[in-house]
Formats: C-alpha cells, sequence, structure tokens
C-alpha cells in the first residue's frame, strides 16, 4: 500500500512512467519528409529541361535565363524545400527523444541532436535562397546578386545540409549499434552514407566531389523510413535500451 501511495505521489518514479515511448511517429514523418524532397525535385528539376539547370559552376548567364523562364518550377521546388525541413526536425527531436526513452546515455545523441537540427536549419535557409531567386519581378537583372544567392542556395542546400545529415545518421547508427537498437544492416547503411555525406566536404574546393551530396541526400531515404520501422518505441522494465519492437 505504501508502495502504490509513494507512485501515485510521485510521477517519476520508474514504475510510473510509460512504457509506451509518448511523440510522433517516426516512420510516419520520415515519409513527409521524403515525399517533400522527391516532390521539391520533380517540380523544380525533373520538369525543366536538364541543358536549363544551372550549376554553380557555370556562367551566371545561364542561371539568370533559367530564373527568369523557369522562375515557376523554382519556386516550387524552394518552397518543397524549405517545407520539407520541418518533418526532418521533428524526426531529429522524436529520434533523440527516443533514444533518451530507450535508455541511451552517449554522446551520440547529442551529435545527432546537432546534426539533424543543423541540417534542417540550412534546407531552410536554402529554400529561402531559392524563393529570393524565383520571386515573378525580382532580381535577376542584377547578376551579381543572382550569383551571390546561388551560391548560398547550392552551400546551404548541398554540402551544408548533407554534412550535418551525417551526424544525425552517425549519431544515430553508432549508438543504436552498441544498445542494438537498430537491425545490423541499417546501423551498417547509417555508418556508410555519413562517412559518403562527410566527405562532400570537399564538394566546396572541387566540383567534383558534388557527386556525393545526392547519394548522402537520397540514399539516407533508406535510412530514415528504416529507422522510422524498426527503431523500438516500447522499452523493458530495466529500462537499458533492449526493448521490444513496436
Amino acid at each position: 500500500m505504501i508502495f502504490m501511495m509513494n507512485t501515485l505521489s510521485n510521477p517519476t518514479h520508474p514504475s510510473s512512467r510509460p512504457n509506451r515511448h509518448q511523440g510522433p511517429s517516426l516512420l510516419l514523418v520520415a515519409i513527409i519528409y521524403v515525399v517533400l524532397v522527391i516532390a521539391g525535385t520533380v517540380a523544380g528539376v525533373a520538369l525543366v529541361p536538364r541543358s536549363v539547370f544551372p550549376l554553380p559552376f557555370e556562367p551566371v548567364e545561364k542561371a539568370v535565363a533559367y530564373f527568369s523562364l523557369y522562375s515557376q518550377y523554382s519556386l516550387w521546388l524552394s518552397s518543397f524545400e524549405f517545407a520539407s525541413a520541418i518533418p526532418l526536425g521533428i524526426f531529429t527531436a522524436t529520434v533523440v527523444s527516443r533514444l533518451r526513452f530507450l535508455g541511451v546515455r552517449a554522446a551520440g545523441e547529442l551529435i545527432a541532436l546537432y546534426g539533424g537540427m543543423t541540417a534542417s536549419a540550412m534546407l531552410m535557409l536554402s529554400g529561402l535562397c531559392g524563393w529570393a531567386l524565383s520571386t515573378p519581378g525580382g532580381i535577376t537583372g542584377q547578376p551579381g546578386t543572382v550569383r551571390a544567392l546561388q551560391l548560398l542556395s547550392f552551400a546551404t542546400g548541398g554540402p551544408g545540409f548533407v554534412v550535418p545529415l551525417g551526424l544525425l545518421l552517425a549519431g544515430v547508427s553508432i549508438t543504436s549499434g552498441f544498445y542494438r537498437l537498430l537491425p545490423r544492416w541499417l546501423v551498417v547503411l547509417g555508418i556508410v552514407v555519413a562517412v559518403t555525406s562527410e566527405l562532400a566536404t570537399f564538394s566546396l574546393l572541387t566540383w567534383k566531389v558534388s557527386l556525393l551530396i545526392p547519394i548522402g541526400r537520397y540514399i539516407s531515404f533508406i535510412w530514415l523510413i528504416g529507422v522510422g520501422v524498426t527503431m523500438p518505441a516500447v522499452r523493458t522494465s530495466g529500462g537499458d535500451g533492449r526493448a521490444t519492437e513496436a
């Protein structure tokens, strides 16, 4: 009786805590993020002639022509890019919260939090730069400003996004590997994509490495959805992290 009274009067007592993690569905948030990214890619890239889409190392005249003739497509691309930052941030907060709920106490969870939130912020900044470039009657008559915003959009949405995203993947994967919270194949995939993403840092020095950016961006879809499916939401009574899946 005394034990029951103590439990009811003390909500922080271990036996009074719920065994199921309280938070958004990781799978649902991951799917929303993936859908928004794919929608933006289709709207801003796939529907535009490939020869027209400007790359940062090409002459600025090509960028001016693209944002003048295809501003509507670019507007959709930047809008979806900005919107995708929201579910990514929610995913990051939720997965770190779940790791703590499952009993994880390691630097990896904080590294994941830092990486995911930074990646989300970079996506927002990149989307806003793209929006400024694609606003009708905007700055396409000023080539210098166009080039500056184009480079900033690439830097924040390219290496500025993929590199911290790699920290999210590495932090969750390595920590989950130690605590046996994810399948081994998913842990390995997360680490490989994380390393690839970190190497994208060198795209700031040479464009030849920029191929690593889409690899880190799109292969991470598999990891995000995999985590949403396989990471446990229910912990054992001991709360040691070796929980049952749900």
